[in-house]
């Protein structure tokens, strides 16, 4: 399916610009390679050492990762069409889990079209391919789990501050493992709204977004109890304002429906919203902070939804032109939807993080991160610890 969608995507490009054009030579190609060292502490997520000897016969759970990516971006500009093609593959080895060596990869083929001044839109297609995380599937096996996406969007600026758009977006998503296949995903999402935003950079806008979703190797029990389809309906508001210069706040209310097709006990129906400030405390440092009550899909057979509630905070330092510091701060609860009262599961989780980054020229960066995680669950050897150090060098060419 991938492959034809890229196919008549090309090819529907192609019939737009002469051959000849293409002699012109308007072609941006940027290739990039990134190299990366990582320490994890607890790579599989488990809940204790206890857990971890159990399942492997030792209570080691860290692990140093190696990663190379080689990538590349090709631009082709044809007056006002912009033919966007990019790749990427990753190579990570692992020191201690040497069962979870993987590759990596990821393609796409996008076309950013316009029609006149007012009219324009998005046509792309992208897969990936990576591996499976640990943080909510539990299960230490190596899954490699491909996305295949295929969206198209259009705007209409029919004024200079008001933009009508629709969106629809196809997105399928298979595991490799036998194990994992009762997670394999069908999304069919649709939106549509209006957007406002002045000359003073105040926005408005309302929309509605319906996903449609189905898990069509679900069999059996799994089928029968949890069911292998639901659709969820989205109605927002959002709106943001600069009430100063430095600061910039914005929020997002939303009304959310999810209905389980057969199973309507599992139907969940509640208000979301969020809520953000960005705020420059001087020339060189940034504050941001959000709280939220939002829903979003998860990897988990029982719920496949979770709502999450939490806050966070961000400072920023520009120390020098080349030099930056930045630090974040978090804190949640997640309760999993859908669950009908047989399996409630709610989880609290704090996180940290730090990154120094340094850019030696416009071309390069240097990057040390600390990531940091706390999770407790209400279900027995769900919750976990970790923290993780990486170092990375990325060249863009």
């Amino acid at each position: 399916m991938f492959e034809r969608s890229m196919k008549n995507i090309t090819f529907g490009c192609l019939l737009f610009f002469p051959i000849p054009i293409f002699a012109e030579g308007i072609i941006d190609v940027k290739p990039t390679i990134s190299t990366s060292l990582s320490y994890d502490d607890n790579v599989y997520r488990f809940s204790s050492p206890e857990q971890a000897r159990a399942t492997f016969g030792s209570s080691a759970t860290s692990d140093l990762i190696k990663r190379l990516d080689l990538g590349a971006t090709v631009n082709l500009r044809l007056s006002r069409q912009l033919l966007i093609l990019s790749a990427n593959v990753g190579e990570s080895n692992y020191n201690r889990f040497d069962e979870l060596d993987n590759t990596a990869k990821s393609y796409s083929l996008g076309w950013n079209w316009r029609l006149g001044n007012d009219v324009y839109g998005v046509l792309k297609a992208s897969q990936r391919e990576a591996l499976a995380g640990f943080n909510e599937v539990r299960l230490p096996i190596k899954n490699t789990r491909t996305t295949a996406s295929q969206f198209a969007s259009i705007n209409w600026n029919y004024h200079p501050d008001w933009t009508l758009y629709a969106s629809g977006e196809k997105v399928d998503t298979e595991n490799e493992l036998i194990n994992f296949v009762s997670l394999d995903r069908k999304d069919e999402i649709f939106e549509t709204g209006l957007r406002f935003q002045n000359t003073l950079a105040t926005q408005i806008g309302v929309s509605y977004r319906v996903n449609q979703s189905s898990y069509p190797n679900r069999t059996g029990f799994v089928q029968s109890f949890f069911g292998d389809e639901s659709e969820q309906e989205v109605f927002s508001l959002t709106a943001a304002w600069l009430p100063t210069p430095k600061t910039r706040l914005s929020a997002r209310l939303s009304q959310v429906a999810i209905e389980y097709k057969d199973n309507p006990q599992r139907d969940f129906d509640g208000f979301s919203q969020r809520w953000d400030i960005n705020h420059a405390l001087s020339g060189k440092l940034n504050l941001s902070a959000s709280a939220y009550r939002e829903i979003a899909p998860i990897d988990d057979i029982v719920s496949t939804y979770v709502q999450a509630t939490g806050f966070n905070i961000g400072p920023a330092w520009n120390i020098t032109s080349k030099v930056s510091l930045r630090t974040g701060f978090g804190y949640e609860e997640r309760d999993y939807l859908g669950s009908a009262d047989f399996f409630d599961r709610s989880d609290e989780s704090r996180t940290a993080n730090l990154s120094l980054n340094y850019t030696p020229t416009l071309k390069s960066l240097v990057q040390l991160q600390y990531l940091g995680e706390k999770r407790t669950s209400s279900i027995n050897n769900q919750g976990y610890e970790f923290n993780t150090i990486n170092f990375s060098f990325r060249y863009d060419y």
